[in-house]
């Protein structure tokens, strides 16, 4: 039996059995498919979503990167973190670091190109202690949105910025001729009372002003008017007066960071607050202020021929102790032909201090016309009556000089005198200078004295004394004066004992006298003469007593008599 035969007999081995026949039959897409078309799908979204929430990426330029690290420092806006540093790298010229970072989503509309970032880090100074949180938390950027075009590149700022955008307030730009100590940080008061701060500082571009953008906050923002005037305050001022020394000193931080102060004047109080960004003129002292209001000046040069060390610019002009004027410049004059030094004080009065409104009003009525030629009518009235400029010592300790403008009725008549740079007031030696003027003259007469022949007339005076002195006779005659004195001082002893006895007798007859007279009668003519007689007799001893007195102390009476010998006479 065959294969065949097998196949295809059936179950019971004698029918056959049918052939199978495949057909093919073919359908459309497979759903196996769907499935990594479905996976396709998930990661084109889920890209898409991670692209379309990621933030954008910025570029910060800053001078160094002190504690900023790739991947760890944070950016935070009001603490809250909107950002992450990416990179850190040198710029091409490796004077910056350029710092790459990843912004979050939702803040990518506020970076516009106004907005500014600083690295937050310890910072210790004469304004306070900042950043001390980054002791424990690091190192962090800090980010103050702004307004403007959308940016992705900013420089950063080396320091904070002192007043926030978001602070409410108004900036202002004040003009000075020099800084002084303000400086960035310094507070702004208003009667004491810290309204603001300093933002910057900078030169102007005519470099002949410093620019002081200043930030004064609300509400006293107010306060500023068109009017209002701004000064520096030192902080610390002494100045010396009738009643001692006045020291005044403001708060601490003025003193180390200096300070700037500002008023309004009282009827300014209903006009409208100054605008955003308005401009004012910043001065040296409230001093400068009063200095600035007088408008009317009229300048004026001096001559001074002594020394004027200890005469500056802005020395004050002062008639009786007021101010008037200042000096305006000092400089020397040489003429080359004569050799002759002066040096020109040029001065500037201000009217204003001299005369009350309603008078200057009359003196321009009445000399302006003389004024508009170049004539100073006033000025000459004064100097005819005897006005006069000299240099006096305003300070012992300092040796500053100051212009003092005085009468002097006793001096030459004199006029202003016109045709120089401009008119020229007389002036009169200073009190030293008249002082070496009268030393020098007085030597200058000595020195015409002739001092060699006095000094030899004196000489020979002297030598003429000491031969007299020194003479055998002069010596003779002082040892016979000596052997004379003795012989009366002995004389003159043995007198005083003969007068005590002689007086001690007289007492004894004159008490028998008295007891014999006691009996008789006292109107007796005998008795009146003895009586006479008695009075002469006591005085006679009251004359011996007081002789030998005189002997006693006076021997040398007995050869040259009570007066002692005569003038020139030879002893």
């Amino acid at each position: 039996m065959s294969d065949n035969d097998i196949r295809h007999q059936g179950p019971s081995g004698n029918d056959p059995v049918p052939d199978a026949v495949v057909v093919e039959k073919r359908s459309g897409f497979s759903i196996v498919w769907l499935i990594p078309l479905v996976a396709a799908l998930i990661g084109a979204w889920l890209a898409y979503k991670t692209l379309s929430e990621q933030g954008p990426v910025i570029t910060l330029a800053f001078r160094e990167g002190t504690g900023l690290e790739a991947g760890k420092t944070k950016i935070k806006y009001k603490a809250l973190e909107v950002g992450v540093v990416e990179t850190v790298q040198f710029g091409p010229d490796l004077s910056d670091v350029i710092v790459t970072a990843r912004m979050n989503k939702e803040v990518e509309r506020h970076l516009g190109q106004d907005s500014r970032f600083w690295v937050v880090r310890p910072r210790v100074g004469l304004g306070g202690v900042s950043g001390l949180e980054t002791v424990v938390s690091g190192t962090y950027i800090e980010v103050e949105f702004g307004g403007g075009k959308p940016a992705r590149t900013f420089t950063g700022l080396e320091q904070p910025p002192i007043v926030r955008a978001d602070t409410p307030g108004h900036r202002y730009l004040l003009l000075s001729d020099k800084l002084g100590s303000i400086q960035r940080g310094s507070p702004i008061y208003f009667r004491d009372i810290q309204v603001g701060e300093v933002l910057t500082t900078q030169l102007a571009e005519d470099k002949r002003n410093v620019l002081v953008h200043v930030f004064v906050n609300a509400p006293y923002d107010r306060l500023v008017r068109d009017q209002s005037r701004f000064w520096k305050t030192s902080g610390f001022e002494v100045s010396l007066g009738a009643q001692g020394i006045d020291v005044k000193m403001e708060s601490l931080l003025s003193v180390l960071l200096g300070g700037i102060a500002f008023d309004s004047p009282a009827h300014d109080e209903s006009s409208a607050p100054s605008q955003n960004g308005a401009q004012f003129r910043l001065y040296d002292s409230v001093a400068d202020i009063a200095e600035s209001s007088y408008t009317r000046r009229d300048p004026y040069m001096m001559y001074f021929e002594g020394s004027v060390r200890g005469l500056s610019v802005g020395a004050p002009v002062e008639i009786r102790g007021l101010r008037i004027g200042k000096v305006t410049e000092v400089k020397l004059d040489v003429d080359l032909k004569t050799g002759n030094i002066r040096v020109p004080v040029m001065v500037e009065l201000e009217l204003e201090r001299i005369l009350p409104p309603d008078l200057m009003k009359q003196f321009d009525e009445t000399y302006g016309a003389l004024r508009a030629e170049g004539r100073r009518p006033g000025m000459e009235h004064m100097v005819k009556r005897g006005l006069r400029a000299q240099l006096k010592t305003g300070s012992l300790l300092t040796g500053q000089l100051f212009v003092e403008l005085d009468f002097y009725p006793d001096s030459p008549p004199l006029e202003l005198v016109y045709g120089g740079p401009q008119p020229e007031i007389p002036t009169v030696p200073g009190a030293l200078e008249a002082f070496q003027k009268t030393a020098l003259d007085l030597l200058d007469n000595l020195r015409k004295l002739p001092l060699d022949r006095i000094a030899q007339e004196l000489l020979g005076t002297m030598q003429g004394a000491n031969r007299l002195v020194n003479a055998p006779e002069w010596r003779a005659a002082i040892r016979s004066l000596d052997a004379t004195l003795k012989d009366v001082r002995t004389l003159a002893q043995t007198a005083d004992r003969q007068v005590a006895a002689l007086a001690a007798d007289a007492g004894k007859t004159l008490g028998a006298a008295r007891n014999t007279l006691e009996s008789v009668d006292p109107e007796a003519p005998l008795m009146i003469d003895l009586a006479n007689t008695l009075e002469e007799l006591a005085a006679a001893a009251r004359s011996i007593r007081t002789l030998s007195d005189h002997l006693e102390r006076h021997p040398e009476s007995l050869l040259y008599g009570k007066g002692g010998p005569a003038p020139g006479a030879k002893k």
